[in-house]
Formats: structure tokens, sequence, C-alpha cells
């Protein structure tokens, strides 16, 4: 009788092994290997945008100026005085003369919209509105205020003025005239009050026998 029985027995037990291993292949968890460029992103946080709204701009009021006369001249009465006012206007600057017989004021300043503003000596002052062929306002002299409303007025009418030197004294003459003939006037030499008649439009005043020439307001504006 032959005998087989170890060599099935060895062929049995290499059959075995070989199932095991196959078996452990098969069951054996797979390794991946992975790149970190190869892993998903986390999705980024949403960018953040902040607008910055523009503050619009407030619109400049723009001021518009009183219309104000090249040239005018102005001539009336102060309330509750007596005496007569004058005022006159070249190219923005303007001159004023108050006079009631025995005192006087001159004035000088600007014209500016709409509004003349003048001051002189022993704190003379005058504000006055110009407009619809009139200048209308307040007069301070002396501690006093009043106010008048003077009309403008054509030649011979207005203000007038002398500056002279009459047999070695100083001569200042001030006349002002309305259009209904009312007049006044101060002449004074060597700054005291004379007594020198009021002349007539156009015409000359008479100092100690000497004649002296009345000048308009564009003869002595420039250098009041």
């Amino acid at each position: 009788m032959t005998r087989l029985g170890p060599v099935y027995t060895l062929a049995a037990g290499a059959a075995i092994v070989v199932a095991l291993g196959t078996f452990s292949a098969t069951t054996s968890p797979t390794t991946q290997n992975v790149n970190a460029q190869d892993e998903v992103a986390a999705p980024a946080a949403p960018e953040v945008i902040v607008t910055t709204a523009e503050a619009t701009p407030t619109p400049e009021v723009t001021k518009t100026a009183k219309p104000t006369p090249v040239k005018a001249d102005y001539a009336g009465r102060v309330q509750g005085n007596g005496g007569l006012i004058a005022i006159s206007i070249r190219n923005g600057k303007a001159v004023g003369y108050f006079c009631d017989g025995k005192i006087e004021a001159w004035l000088k300043g600007k014209a500016a919209d709409g509004k003349v503003t003048l001051s002189g000596p022993h704190n003379a002052s005058l504000i006055a509105q110009i407009g619809a062929g009139r200048a209308g306002g307040d007069l301070e002299f002396g501690g006093k205020e009043w106010s008048f409303k003077a009309p403008t007025v054509k030649k011979p009418s207005g203000l007038y003025r002398a500056s002279a030197i009459v047999r070695g004294a100083k001569v200042r003459a001030g006349w002002i005239y309305l259009d209904d003939g009312s007049r006044v006037g101060l002449t004074l030499v060597d700054d005291k009050p004379a007594d020198v008649a009021i002349p007539e439009p156009g015409q000359n005043a008479t100092v100690n026998g000497v004649e002296v020439d009345p000048q308009d307001v564009d003869e002595f504006i420039g250098g009041l």
C-alpha cells in the first residue's frame, strides 16, 4: 500500500497558509497618503466692505449785495433839530455835512451794500440806508441823536464847501441847498463862527471883503 498521508498533510497545510494570507490582504485597511495641497480648504470668511458715505456739502448762502449808486447827492431835514443834512456819494466814498446855522459837523466814510456809514470829529457818526431815491437814518453829534430823511437832489441844490486863506486867516465854510429854496450854512474864520451871508447857488461868498469860491462835491471830496 502506498503512503500518501504526509504529502497530503503538507499540501493541506500549504493551502491553509495561502488562504490565510489572502484573507489578511483583503481585510487590512487601505492606507492613503494625502498631501497638504490636496486638503479641502475651509471656506474663507466673507470680505467685509465698509463704505463711508461722503457728507453732502452745505450749499453756501450767496448774499446779494444791495445796489449802491456810483454817484448820488441827498439833502433833507434833521428831525427834531431844525438843521439840514447833506450826503454825497462818489465811487464808494461818501461825505456828509450837518448844519443848523450855529453848529456843524463834517463826516466822511463809505457807501456800500445800500448803506452809508460816516464818522467825524467829536464822536460824530451817521448811518443811513439808501434806496428808492432817498437816504434815511440816524445822526449822532454832541451827545445827541436825531433821525433824518433826505431825498436825492440835483444842482444847484446839494452840498458845497469852501477852504481859503483870507488876510492871513483860515476860512472854512459849508452850505446846504434844498430844492424848495431852503438853505443853511456856517463860515468859520480861524475856527470861530463869522457873520457871513449865505451866497446864492453858484455865486461866491464874501469873507472880510474877499470873495471865496464855493466848491461842489466833485471838487473837494478827494481832499476831505
